[in-house]
């Protein structure tokens, strides 16, 4: 961060958590990560151990999945240390590492994984399905708002059968109460979407 901020001292910035700065130019928000590796984690959600580091490929091995670790550098080359653009070419979302390991790390990865599949009309990778089942149940220690969060851009997609499909086979519903998915209205109106669901969220 102490090496950030002085490159952006002319815009109005500000530090986040886990060393993030976020600035404004115009109408555009850009936010910047410092490289990092995360040690440890709470609640299946958030790391509470960090260590600033200044390698890509370390820092890139802590994210979710390889289509979301593909960067550029200065020159507007293309940095795919992780074949990010072999799972992009496949349309298939997979994990970076063990998908058990990226999924007990953040929960939160299981509903990414199906809103990216869905928006994206990709294929889940079988080792990501099989850990999104076995893990499941982790959904249960995310807050209401997170999820709905997740669950209302995978309603509010144009695919959005295809994530309704997705959260059946995998057997989601009943640990995110989700009581009447057959009924889901399938329209631009979300309050009125969420209102044929359930009365939890």
């Amino acid at each position: 961060v102490k090496e950030i901020v002085p490159l952006f001292s002319e815009y109005n910035i500000k530090t986040l958590e886990y060393g993030n700065v976020l600035f404004y130019i115009g109408d555009y928000k850009f936010e910047i990560t410092t490289f990092r590796k995360e040690l440890n984690y709470k609640n299946n959600r958030k790391p509470v151990e960090i260590v600033y580091i200044d390698n890509l490929r370390d820092d890139l091995l802590r994210r979710d999945f390889t289509i979301n670790s593909i960067c550029l550098d200065k020159d507007n080359n293309v940095i795919d240390l992780l074949d990010g653009k072999k799972d992009l070419k496949k349309k298939v979302i997979r994990t970076i590492g063990d998908a058990n390991e990226r999924l007990k790390e953040d929960a939160l990865r299981i509903l990414r994984a199906i809103r990216f599949a869905t928006v994206l009309r990709f294929k889940l990778d079988n080792d990501l399905k099989n850990a999104i089942i076995e893990n499941k149940d982790l959904l249960r220690n995310l807050s209401y708002e997170r999820k709905k969060e997740e669950l209302t851009k995978i309603f509010a997609s144009e695919n959005k059968k295809i994530g309704v499909k997705f959260l059946k086979e995998l057997g989601l519903l009943d640990v995110l109460e989700l009581k009447n998915i057959d009924n889901v209205l399938l329209t631009k109106d979300l309050i009125a979407m969420w209102a044929t669901i359930t009365d939890t969220y």
